[in-house]
């Protein structure tokens, strides 16, 4: 709903006024602009924390100068310069940057312009705005799934209102991003210098937010080939376990566990004492689509993504 006000002077307006009180008589006594609150009163959340308050100029005669409207809002007694938007003429925008503790805010608008008197002589006049309020939404926020994950892993960002366009940064680095569905976005580590506290940050047109900081383990020493399985029902595809170090003694027992055990048959895994390689023949059951999670003593878990069709 828009919402327009006649033009009148409270006290705590009079603080901000910057014109002469000659110009302020002209104005309530026809004033040629009024000013339409087109702010809505609440706003969906924002993962950023940036909300636009908006009001329109409306011209009520062609006595005013439209190229002298200038327009501010003030918030919390602060008085912030709004832009002329280039969608809509006479339109006057201002991106808030919301405190993530505010639910409510209070607002009101002041138009500064030019206007031609009876005689045609020019005189500048100031209009301000009734007292305005919106409702403000809890804050989006983001997290990470695990608090380390070693480089080349696969991990988590859990949210809202993800989209396919997002990409997560390690640091400055960009790393490759799957999405997964609005509430959650997975990634690989990317090479980076392992150690405590690399930011992770989503990032898009809209939205460049922090998710947590990551602590990077060096990169696994277990590697798995291929990293992602399509499969058939009743088809075989042999799985390739590899260690950058021959495997301990009495072998290396590798844990294979899924997320969706009708679809998969796997058999137990272990790489034999002082190998580096070993194959798996894993055998597609149901259709459906889930992980396999891959573990093994003092080595990070890897999922593998896997389909059967």
């Amino acid at each position: 709903m828009r919402h327009t006000f006649s033009v009148y002077f409270s006290m705590k307006a009079k603080r901000i006024l910057l014109l002469p009180s000659l110009a302020l008589i002209i104005c309530l006594a026809g004033c040629g602009v009024k000013i339409v609150n087109t702010t809505p009163p609440t706003f969906p959340a924002s993962p950023t924390g940036t909300y636009k308050l908006s009001a329109l100029a409306e011209l009520k005669n062609s006595a005013v100068q439209a190229d002298s409207l200038e327009a501010f809002v003030v918030i919390d007694g602060q008085q912030n310069p709004m832009t002329l938007s280039a969608d809509s003429p006479n339109l006057f925008e201002y991106n808030y940057q919301a405190p993530s503790d505010k639910e409510l805010t209070r607002f009101y608008y002041v138009l500064n312009f030019v206007q031609k008197t009876r005689d045609q002589s020019l005189t500048e006049v100031q209009i301000i705005s009734d007292i305005y309020r919106v409702i403000l939404p809890n804050p989006i926020t983001l997290s990470l799934q695990a608090p380390r994950a070693a480089i080349g892993t696969r991990t988590s960002v859990l949210g809202e209102k993800f989209a396919e366009t997002d990409i997560i940064f390690v640091g400055s680095m960009p790393a490759e991003t799957i999405f997964i569905s609005a509430s959650e976005l997975q990634f690989i580590v990317p090479e980076v210098t392992p150690g405590f506290g690399h930011k992770v940050e989503v990032r898009s047109i809209t939205r460049a937010q922090t998710a947590g900081y990551l602590r990077v383990d060096r990169a696994n020493p277990l590697s798995v080939l291929p990293s992602k399985l399509t499969l058939q029902s009743g088809q075989r595809v042999a799985l390739a376990f590899a260690l950058t170090n021959p495997a301990p003694y009495g072998g290396l027992y590798i844990n294979v566990t899924t997320d969706i055990p009708d679809c998969i048959i796997m058999p137990e895994v272990i790489i034999p004492e002082g190998a580096r390689t070993v194959s798996a023949t894993l055998e597609g059951g149901k259709v459906g689509s889930g992980q396999l999670f891959i573990n093994a003593t003092d080595i990070p878990e890897l999922v593998i993504p896997v389909t059967v069709e």
